[in-house]
């Protein structure tokens, strides 16, 4: 799998593309349909890309902004991708903050989906 780091950055950049410009559970269809998982700040936030969606439709925000400033792609063992993202988000009047965020994509069905996914705010103090 020789083309891992160019399929990870093309995937980061249309997510989170994607999430900000909205509807942010529009994401929701590039996770495994059934098995798909997202953790939010060390809760479980959601299984199945329609769990995930909905997840999503629920946040409170209205506007979001993601600027990634580091990204570490691996292809795994077996033929998955993990890529491991740090950078800053702003969501409405809410002051900048810094959130690290890991998936984990499998190929299925000629598509590259997320199998797992976690997501935590970098909170000082």
């Amino acid at each position: 799998m020789s083309d891992f780091k160019a399929i990870g950055k093309a995937f980061i950049d249309f997510y989170y593309s994607k999430f900000d410009q909205g509807p942010r559970e529009g994401v929701a269809a590039l996770y495994e349909p059934v098995n798909g998982m997202m953790n939010f700040n060390n809760v479980d936030f959601a299984k199945g890309a329609q769990e995930i969606a909905e997840k999503l439709r629920s946040l409170t925000f209205q506007t979001i902004s993601h600027t990634v400033s580091t990204m570490d792609i691996q292809p795994t063992y077996d033929n998955c991708i993990m890529i491991v993202v740090t950078g800053g988000l702003k969501a409405d009047n809410d002051p900048p903050m810094q959130f690290t965020e890991t998936f984990l994509l499998r190929f299925i069905n000629n598509s590259w989906l997320v199998i797992n996914n976690v997501f935590r705010l970098i909170l000082h103090g």
